[in-house]
């Protein structure tokens, strides 16, 4: 069974509100997002859902929002734009079994005992 997922280190966004457009905001490899400075949000390889702070989300007025759909109005702001790479993960189970090592522990008992 073969699985895709984002590969850690590779999440790269651009276009978000109160960020550096040559920046962006970046995984840092352990689900974390990060602007240039501190840790904005986190990130599920697995899925691709992204949480960013409130700040970092585009916001749309709804006014505004139909004055575009109405083409009564142009979009003023940059798009948000994103760049990953997908990496596939081989879940299926060898054919040969890895060898597995026996543990032993060895009891050494000693002539002394305690008294009542």
């Amino acid at each position: 069974m073969v699985r895709k997922y984002i590969t850690p280190g590779s999440v790269r966004i651009y276009g978000l509100p109160g960020t550096d457009h040559n920046f962006g905001i970046r995984d840092n490899g352990s689900g974390q997002m990060w602007s240039e400075t501190k840790r904005v949000g986190s990130i599920n390889y697995w899925t691709g859902d992204v949480v960013l702070d409130q700040k970092y989300v585009p916001t749309v007025r709804p006014w505004d929002a139909l004055l575009t759909s109405l083409g009564l109005k142009r979009e003023h702001q940059q798009p948000v734009e994103c760049e990953f790479e997908v990496s596939d993960l081989n879940l299926a189970p060898e054919s040969q079994g890895s060898p597995t090592m026996d543990l032993t522990y060895s009891l050494i008992i000693t002539g002394q005992t305690r008294g009542r």
